[in-house]
């Protein structure tokens, strides 16, 4: 059975018996216990709850990700089984196979339902089926919930009755739609005594932790005490600040959303109260944070409708673009070795802390796909090995964006690293944080330090070529490069074989 509603007060039964089956409630990416849909009412059942987190040996296999997003998640759980400790219940970690999993507890405790959020991604999709069909062949009740996304995917629909493939009219009815209210904190039950396996983190699952600076420590607490500084102290500059890297002018929510450590619902509404009666300052932080909640769930209804795009070219007739693949070119960007500071600032960012400025996001993937012409998917899987935020839709999403092979009613758009450099960072203060052998560079200079003279050069300790990379490409040759070849494709014609 699924629920397309968070609160379904009608489907919760509460059940009067001496030996009461219990419901599990399987966390995933929801790891939180305020406005968490399932658990709220899997305790309203007044039946004793099993909260259960599966470290799925399959699933594990298949994810690429650093140490450090595995100690992340380490911790939201650690807070997770704290957090439900306070209402009376006890989380249990089990390590398996789903059906290894789910038989074991099934046979232990003979449940009679198990409620869950849903995700929507295509893999997690495909197994929430399987999960599903497995259950119901025990007899048990499957109910889910939405939570990821504020509004299902399947309620957003143009005049056609077909998915949006642009933002502007998408965002336009998403705002027309009346909101679900948080749920709050669940009621208290009880867990029956089980046994339960220590959380793992990176290493425990084999995982080396490159990331040495995480952005920031899991865990709902961490995510409610951040979201409310930042409300009180840096919304109201928000539309101003959010595209300067060298201002902490952003949220950095995006890993505690990805983990589900807070709720978009409980999000939305704290800004519509703050919107009441607001400045005109403020109304426009609120709303410039509001739409870039609507990317989110845009890239994730695409991604719901359109699964193919986790693999292949939205637009297909870019897959006539034959990519180039220089290996020193592609190392050179993932080290931060470039010879363009804005670009390697970002990824010297993303290496040590699993994060990195949305801005800067766009301009290393603009310069990866349209000035090393290497195939967005090269970036696209790198950057899900050290975002401590990945999600795959808007991983995808933005990659596909960046390359304009998405969906994008104007897509070619080829970002120039020197003047998004020029433009966003002028003193280049973030650059000089992330690439330090570029400190006494002037900033005149420091966005193009090879145009320094050799006496500056000398001055500043700075030799390009030596001290700081060379520039691995031209940008105006690339960017007349691309734009030919896309333009090929686009016209149907197959590219010419490439010399680069």
């Amino acid at each position: 059975m699924t629920n397309r509603k968070r609160d379904v007060g009608k489907d919760t039964e509460v059940i009067e018996s001496d030996n009461p089956r219990p419901i599990i409630c399987w966390f995933r990416r929801d790891l939180r216990v305020r406005d968490n849909p399932a658990l709220f009412h899997a305790a309203s059942t007044g039946l004793p709850v099993i909260p259960i987190f599966i470290v799925d040996t399959e699933l594990i296999e298949g994810i690429k990700s650093d140490g450090a997003v595995f100690d992340f998640q380490a911790e939201c759980l650690q807070d997770l089984a704290t957090n439900i400790e306070e209402i009376g219940g006890r989380l249990i970690v089990r390590t398996g196979t789903l059906t290894d999993v789910f038989s074991t507890i099934i046979g232990e405790t003979h449940p009679r339902a198990v409620y869950f959020d849903r995700d929507y991604e295509p893999s997690a999709m495909a197994r929430d089926l399987a999960a599903t069909k497995f259950l119901s062949g025990y007899g048990i009740d499957v109910k889910s919930f939405d939570d990821v996304t504020i509004h299902h995917p399947e309620d957003i629909k143009t005049s056609n009755g077909g998915p949006y493939a642009v933002f502007s009219p998408f965002a336009a009815r998403w705002r027309k739609l009346p909101k679900p209210k948080p749920l709050g904190k669940p009621s208290r039950f009880t867990t029956p005594r089980l046994s339960s396996e220590p959380i793992p983190g990176g290493e425990e699952l084999g995982r080396e932790r490159l990331i040495v600076s995480p952005i920031v420590r899991g865990g709902e607490k961490n995510a409610s005490n951040r979201w409310n500084s930042f409300l009180r102290e840096r919304l109201l500059s928000y539309a101003d600040a959010r595209d300067l890297p060298q201002v902490h002018g952003t949220s950095k929510m995006s890993p505690y959303l990805r983990f589900g450590c807070i709720s978009p619902v409980r999000m939305y509404w704290d800004l519509a109260e703050l919107s009441l009666n607001a400045s005109e300052r403020m109304s426009a932080s609120t709303e410039k944070l509001l739409s870039e909640m609507i990317w989110r769930e845009f890239y994730t209804h695409v991604l719901y409708h359109f699964p193919y795009t986790a693999e292949r070219n939205f637009r297909n007739q870019f897959d006539l673009l034959k990519w180039a693949f220089d290996e020193r070119a592609f190392k050179a960007w993932k080290e931060g070795r470039t010879g363009f500071p804005l670009v390697d600032a970002g990824m010297r960012q993303l290496n040590a802390t699993g994060w990195m400025h949305n801005r800067v996001r766009m301009v290393t993937a603009s310069f990866l796909t349209k000035d090393l012409f290497i195939d967005w998917r090269h970036g696209e899987m790198y950057f899900a090995t050290k975002l401590l935020d990945i999600e795959k839709a808007s991983n995808v999403g933005g990659w596909q964006w960046s390359a304009s092979t998405g969906v994008d009613p104007r897509p070619l758009r080829i970002f120039n690293p020197v003047i998004q450099s020029r433009r966003f960072d002028p003193e280049g203060i973030y650059i000089k944080e992330w690439v330090p052998e570029l400190r006494k560079v002037p900033p005149k200079y420091v966005h193009e330090p090879a145009r320094m003279s050799p006496a500056l050069q000398e001055e500043t300790g700075v030799v390009p070529g030596k001290d700081y990379p060379l520039p691995i490409v031209d940008h105006r040759a690339a960017a007349e490069y691309f734009k030919g070849e896309y333009a090929k494709a686009k016209a149907g014609h197959r590219p010419s074989k490439l010399s680069r």
